[in-house]
């Protein structure tokens, strides 16, 4: 039997906002929230990084220790 799905709680979705302002990732806000990307995508249109910041930050990330496998 397919599982029917419901609507995310009012407070999820404010949740997800906050961090959205905040300036997170629509991947980070799906990792916090444990809300599919299609679900943030849908009620955040256009919210999120844009490529080019993805890319700045996996730049960014790339030059750290931790990303190379040495503890700090």
């Amino acid at each position: 039997m397919k599982k029917l799905k419901r609507p995310p709680s009012a407070e999820l979705l404010n949740q997800a906002a906050d961090l959205l302002n905040d300036g997170a990732s629509q991947r980070e806000v799906c990792r916090t929230t444990g809300l599919a990307r299609e679900t943030i995508r849908k009620h955040f249109p256009g919210r999120g990084w844009t490529y080019i910041e993805g890319g700045q930050f996996r730049q960014a990330m790339k030059n750290t220790p931790l990303s190379k496998g040495i503890a700090a």
